[in-house]
């Protein structure tokens, strides 16, 4: 196995770019999508949480330290075999629910995990550094920033990848959209970050637009068909540092929802469709780090904007929030999942509250209360029921900043939600302000 480029990236990045990682349990490889695996850690077979969460573990450890793929086995096998997550097993497969003999642990799959988590935490990070790079350089130079592919070239590279060694485009071309490495199982290509003056002085020449080939590929799994390019092992053909910036930059467009005026934030929310899958991708991260860890550490994240009409109607009430934003934090989506609801006949699908933003931007009506600074945003559930989802105005909360730090802050956060009976939402206390119910 050759040695992993360390030297190219620094390791904050890469460890930074692995954080981001929500966990996803998967049966195969083959039920997540491509974008998907860039944006959160996922082991085929690996359908219990703390499995995952023990593989997840030691493979941050491998980044923080530079842990050898010995110590990495040495470390990790013991666990796995006392949780029963090794050898060959029989299980359920959830998508045909037929029983079938699986590998689980084993010192190979240790080591495809190793290497393909390792390379891509790597690349991801490499690419975060080329876009600073470009940044930078055009500020200060207006000149271009360029990815040179770089393949080892020995007898185990492919030949697809020998033949993009030397590949030369500008950081923007659509090229790295697909062909972006790693590029397959134990791919161990990577890419070189030149600007103009050193292309030049190197000598090198900018490549001509490549004609990618692709072939259709049979995902047995979901039954979807798709154009892979040529060379390039199917589940592969993305770019994982795109894919990884992309669910960042859902965390950033949020925060600064959060400290916009109002009017503001709530016009932005709804004037690019495109926030809104952002921002779900950010909360579900998130959400399914919260749901693993099983406990608070008061951290927040936005999921939503008031719409401009709720702002709008809400100084008919002498009710001005400080900010159009809506926070939910840890403790917040802990108690929405909590046993006592379900005993009730109360809680919410556990798959709508992670999908919390994208429900938020298709609410069927928006109460006030007028006897709490509280909103009610009502949806529409599966079997006619509705939901609500109560959201207290200018909350004052404490939650922690980049740096670890507790805060104070004043948001409007989601503080509960259940199902509810339509006549219920019919009190003279509530007003409607948006929508219809």
């Amino acid at each position: 196995m050759a040695t992993i480029d360390l030297e190219a990236v620094a390791p904050e990045a890469a460890i930074k770019s692995f954080e981001r990682k929500g966990l996803e349990i998967s049966f195969d490889w083959r039920d997540t999508d491509a974008d998907e695996h860039a944006r959160t850690f996922t082991v085929a077979k690996g359908m219990r949480l703390d499995v995952l969460t023990d593989i997840r573990a030691a493979v941050d450890d491998a980044l923080r330290n530079g842990t050898t793929l010995a110590q990495f086995r040495e470390d990790l096998r013991p666990k796995l075999q006392a949780k029963g997550w090794w050898g060959k097993q029989i299980m359920s497969d959830p998508l045909t629910g037929e029983d079938r003999l699986v590998q689980l642990g084993s010192p190979h799959r240790l080591r495809t995990i190793f290497d393909v988590n390792m390379r891509a935490s790597y690349a991801a990070g490499k690419w975060k550094r080329a876009k600073d790079m470009a940044a930078r350089v055009q500020s200060q130079s207006g000149q271009k920033v360029y990815l040179r592919y770089v393949s080892v070239r020995d007898d185990r590279t492919r030949p697809a990848h020998k033949n993009l060694h030397g590949t030369l485009l500008p950081l923007d071309h659509p090229f790295w959209d697909t062909h972006y490495p790693p590029n397959g199982w134990g791919c161990r290509c990577t890419i070189q970050i030149l600007t103009e003056r050193q292309v030049r002085r190197m000598g090198y020449e900018v490549s001509p637009d490549p004609e990618v080939k692709t072939r259709e590929w049979f995902n047995a799994r979901t039954g979807e068909v798709s154009n892979v390019p040529e060379g390039i092992d199917p589940g592969w053909g993305h770019n994982v540092g795109k894919s990884a910036t992309r669910a960042e930059a859902g965390r950033v467009f949020a925060e600064k929802l959060r400290t916009a005026p109002p009017d503001i934030a709530a016009l932005a929310l709804k004037s690019d469709p495109d926030v809104v899958a952002e921002i779900q991708n950010s909360y579900s991260l998130f959400f399914d780090d919260v749901v693993a860890a099983g406990k608070a550490r008061g951290e927040r994240r936005v999921i939503g904007a008031f719409s401009p009409r709720t702002v709008e109607r809400l100084s008919d009430f002498d009710s001005y929030p400080e900010n159009a934003a809506i926070t939910i934090g840890d403790r917040e989506i802990l108690h929405l999942l909590r046993d006592a609801k379900k005993a009730r006949n109360q809680a919410l699908p556990e798959s709508f509250v992670r999908d919390l933003p994208t429900e938020l931007a298709k609410t069927r009506a928006v109460l006030f209360d007028t006897q709490e600074p509280t909103l009610l945003y009502v949806f529409d559930v599966a079997d006619e029921k509705l939901a609500k989802l109560v959201v207290r105005i200018d909350f004052k909360t404490k939650m922690r900043d980049s740096t670890g730090k507790r805060i104070d802050v004043q948001t409007n956060t989601a503080r509960t939600a259940s199902l509810v009976q339509p006549g219920n939402l019919k009190a003279k206390r509530y007003k409607l302000l948006d929508g219809e119910l």
